[in-house]
């Protein structure tokens, strides 16, 4: 299965979305086009070609995480103030896509963005708050690790990723 990626814009199609999670739901259709307006964050959402329905998302923005809340081995290496980080805020997938690897595809866009994104500004880690233990379980999967204040509370270093968005 083919999908697009790319910035939410006026065209896509949002009210038809249900990924099984009201508040996601709801994020895409209500508070995403607001929030790109007031610049608190950017969406990306996946579209099949040629068509402008949205059957998934991720939304980015800029964070920073308190230095205690870093696992023991990597405080050693890290200045005792907040650190900055990508911020993944939500990633859902529509019902009638889930279970075909679409998450997957977004969450390697991405952090193929973040990587980008990181020659140009700080950028330590990627940050997750997941949703659900399900959640939680799909990004430990893919390497991201707990911050100590609270297990749903996950990041991913950029040096374990950067390499994605080598040419």
């Amino acid at each position: 299965m083919s999908w697009l990626i790319e910035p939410l814009g006026p065209r896509h199609v949002r009210q038809q979305f249900r990924c099984g999670r009201g508040q996601l739901d709801e994020y895409i259709r209500r508070y995403a086009g607001q929030h790109e307006r007031k610049h608190i964050g950017r969406t990306f959402v996946a579209v099949h070609p040629g068509e402008t329905t949205v059957v998934g998302y991720y939304t980015l923005s800029a964070s920073s995480v308190a230095f205690e809340n870093m696992p023991e081995e990597l405080r050693k290496k890290l200045p005792k103030y907040p650190l900055p980080v990508a911020l993944i805020g939500k990633l859902a997938v529509d019902k009638t896509a889930q279970g075909r690897g679409l998450g997957q595809t977004l969450l390697v866009d991405a952090l193929k963005r973040v990587a980008r994104i990181a020659d140009q500004m700080a950028i330590l880690a990627v940050e997750v708050h997941a949703i659900d233990e399900r959640a939680t379980q799909f990004y430990q999967k893919y390497g991201f690790q707990q911050f100590h204040d609270h297990s749903s509370h996950l990041f991913l270093p950029l040096a374990t990723f950067r390499s994605l968005d080598a040419p």
